[in-house]
């Protein structure tokens, strides 16, 4: 296959050109500046728990402070970025995916703080303080070396605010897991990983992806479904070959790396996905800082109001869908729901295909979804984005830059 589309469209890769075009006008970046006023959200949050500390009663009052703070943290980059035609569909996915990861963290900011205020910490019946913030009994250490814990409200400081925002985590607690030192070896062998994974996605892309996706503009709007299959299981393999490098990419070495400066910890950021006996058990393992923050913020405390877990779960999966069409609807500017659908039907279909087949074919099932469903997601959105807006630049171009 390397061979053939070697053959076919000769060498494709040239970093020198993006890195050329990012630096044509390095005084229109939208996307830079959206992405640095995110920071701002942050400093009401602070101010809010601070107020609620000192005015006894005023719950209601920090709840729709609360809330407006979250909504215009969700509704003002998603104006932002449909409304501007500056913005690429690149720098829009990554402003939406940066606002939301400050919305989820904000949130839970919040909620851990109400937590302490009531004086009752857990998010679910019968969990004790130390169970609701696991690391409570965790303690920092100062440059002596000696033991430092940091109590509620002692916490309600903007520098503890912003190393969580910082930090590689999505569930706020009061004192971290903290390595005494900062290993510089370890953190310059990620750094060049990152480096070299980073060019190579944007290789594949340039080489296998946008060539193959050129080619299927005319049999999907044709509808000739065996081209469009053939296209789709083309497509297949380098789209996985990407995924699985994205996946080290930023789970492993930027997340790592990140980490590693902050002195931060708790590693865990993935399990072994690719033992995965049924989708429901992938989704859990492959992004553990968002599992830990829908189990401890939105499954446990939906069981605690009296919900079965088969709605528990379907609640989950549902609002993870949103979050799904969220951040790719809004930065390609069209609303067409295919990514909230085939997140939504995880569940039943996880269900149909245990009852069918039981747990035997479930890691086969896991592995066929995931190599074949991306490719034509990535089809249906890069095809009407395609014809929206018919140009006669290449795709990576539209795309990227």
């Amino acid at each position: 296959m390397s061979l053939e589309n070697f053959f076919r469209y000769g060498l494709l890769f040239d970093p020198v050109k993006i890195i050329s075009v990012f630096l044509k006008d390095p005084y229109k970046w939208p996307a830079v500046y959206l992405i640095a006023a995110s920071v701002l959200f942050a400093l009401p949050a602070v101010f809010i728990e601070r107020y609620l500390r000192k005015v006894r009663g005023s719950e209601s009052v920090g709840l729709v402070l609360q809330s407006v703070n979250l909504f215009l943290l969700v509704t003002f980059p998603a104006v932002m970025v449909y409304r501007m035609q500056a913005i690429t569909p690149a720098g829009g996915l990554l402003t939406m995916f940066v606002y939301t990861i400050i919305a989820l963290k904000l949130f839970s900011y919040y909620q851990v703080n109400r937590w302490y205020r009531e004086g009752t910490p857990r998010p679910v019946r019968g969990t004790s303080r130390m169970q609701a913030d696991p690391s409570a009994h965790q303690s920092r250490r100062n440059e002596r070396g000696q033991s430092k814990q940091i109590m509620y409200p002692m916490n309600l400081k903007v520098k503890d605010l912003y190393y969580f925002l910082l930090a590689p985590t999505l569930c706020y607690q009061l004192n971290f897991p903290r390595q005494k030192n900062c290993r510089q070896g370890y953190i310059i062998r990620r750094f060049i990983e990152m480096i070299f994974l980073f060019h190579l996605m944007l290789g594949l892309i340039q080489q296998w992806i946008v060539p193959n996706i050129h080619k299927s503009m005319k049999p999907i709007n044709e509808i000739e479904s065996t081209l469009l299959t053939e296209y789709i299981l083309k497509l297949a393999v380098p789209n996985h070959f990407i995924w699985m490098i994205f996946f080290y990419w930023y789970f492993h070495s930027c997340l790592n790396c990140l980490a590693e400066l902050l002195r931060f910890g708790d590693r865990q950021f993935y399990l072994d996905w690719w033992n995965a006996d049924s989708i429901l058990q992938f989704w859990s393992r492959w992004n553990i800082p968002a599992h830990k923050w829908l189990d401890r913020h939105v499954y446990r405390p939906l069981l605690h109001h009296g919900y079965d877990k088969w709605q528990a779960r379907m609640t989950v999966f549902l609002l993870s869908a949103c979050f799904c069409e969220y951040l790719i609807a809004i930065p390609l500017k069209m609303f067409r729901f295919w990514m909230f659908f085939a997140m939504a039907a995880q569940v039943p279909l996880a269900c149909l295909m245990k009852r069918l087949f039981g747990d035997n074919f479930g890691n086969i099932f896991m592995w066929t979804s995931l190599v074949l469903g991306p490719p034509l997601m990535m089809l249906l959105y890069f095809h009407d984005y395609y014809i929206q807006h018919h140009r006669k630049d290449s795709s990576w171009r539209l795309f990227f830059f």
